[in-house]
């Protein structure tokens, strides 16, 4: 059950949430940020039914290779809990759309606007997970 048994070994598998400096710099977060920044131009040509599928790649993909995603709570002594999956996907979600518009701008200017049918074909949850688990795995 998601958020109630604390954790005290943070990893760098793990993706920690938060402002500041701590949690950007967290090595868990670096390898997240580099994994949303490769699926970004896909998330900016993507379907809205699509993008889901996307941020629910993403954060099976850091499950998988054994991260969490985890949020410190003041209220419990300050203690790590693991937020679960629809706040993950959700936090995945908001870290895919930031910069949407220069991207979609930028891939318009490159491919003028066409070329972009890769992209447009719906693909299933379980192929973005397989894309996101290699893309993780090089990172």
């Amino acid at each position: 059950l998601p958020g109630t048994v604390p954790v005290y070994d943070i990893s760098c598998k793990d993706v920690v949430m938060g402002r500041g400096s701590g949690t950007q710099n967290h090595c868990g977060n670096v390898t997240y940020r580099k994994l949303v920044f490769l699926n970004k131009e896909l998330y900016a040509t993507s379907s809205k039914f699509d993008k889901l599928k996307i941020s629910k790649a993403i954060v099976a993909a850091t499950r998988e290779f054994g991260g969490r995603f985890l949020q410190a709570d003041d209220a419990r002594g300050g203690a790590h809990f693991d937020i679960g999956d629809k706040p993950a996907w959700s936090k995945t979600s908001q870290a895919l759309r930031e910069g949407q518009k220069d991207i979609r701008e930028k891939l318009a200017q490159e491919n003028g606007g066409v070329n972009l049918d890769e992209y447009k074909q719906v693909i299933s949850e379980q192929t973005f997970f397989a894309y996101s688990c290699r893309m993780l795995d090089s990172l």
